[in-house]
This record gives structure tokens, sequence and C-alpha cells, in this order.
């Protein structure tokens, strides 16, 4: 009975190490860092192209006194974030169509994020 529990649960550990994370949850995991203003835990969903932007953005928060960061941060903790689930996936590159939605704002703000496939795992590469 304890070999057969032993070989479940590494069995168990392969099938999870080698599930591949649904893009459509992924845009979701970054869009919701990045509005939490949490930069780095973003770019663990985000590919090169986007470090830049990544560390522009905590730059820019890093430069506000402690009042307004607090103030920027409040603000964007009323965002919710509703990001298309594809029907299909063809390829390496997925567009999402995704809406932002502010407490504050009449209308919720849409726009795509892009993701590719790296690995076996999808990063975002692309805010338009």
């Amino acid at each position: 009975m304890k070999k057969l529990f032993i070989v479940l649960s590494g069995m168990l550990s392969l099938v999870a190490c080698n599930r591949v994370e649904e893009p459509h949850r992924i845009a979701e995991s970054f869009l919701q860092s990045f509005f939490a203003s949490d930069f780095n835990g973003a770019r663990e969903y985000a590919a090169p192209e986007l470090y830049d932007i990544l560390d522009q953005s905590s730059a820019i928060l890093d430069s506000l006194t402690e009042e307004e960061a607090m103030e920027v941060k409040s603000y964007l903790s009323t965002v919710g974030i509703e990001v298309e689930i594809p029907d299909k996936i063809e390829g390496d590159t997925v567009r999402l169509p995704y809406r932002v939605n502010f407490d504050k704002l009449p209308e919720p703000g849409e726009s795509v994020i892009a993701l590719r496939k790296e690995g076996r795992s999808w990063k975002v590469f692309s805010l338009e």
C-alpha cells in the first residue's frame, strides 16, 4: 500500500509539472499584478519586451511620495479585469481582448493583450 501511494504521488507530481497554464489565466495574472502595482509579480508573466515598461512603471511609482503612492494603489485596487477566453488557440501566439473596469469611470476600457508560447509556458509580450 505504501509503495502504491509513493508511485501515485510521483505520477501526480509529473502530471502537475507537465501542465501548461492557459494563456487567458496568464494574461489575468499579469494584469492583476500590474494594476496592483506588483511589477515584480507581473514580470513573472512577461516576456523581455515588457521588462522596460515594468521597470519604468515601478520607477514612476517609486518617485512618488508615500502618500501619493498609496493614493495611486488605492485607486487601482478598484480595477476589475476581464480577459476573453479564446475558443481555440492555433500556433504559438494569441491576442486576447480584455476589459478594465474602473468604478470611477462610466465605461470600461477595452484593449488587447498578446502572449506567445515560450517553451511550455505563455508570456505576455505586448499590450495594445
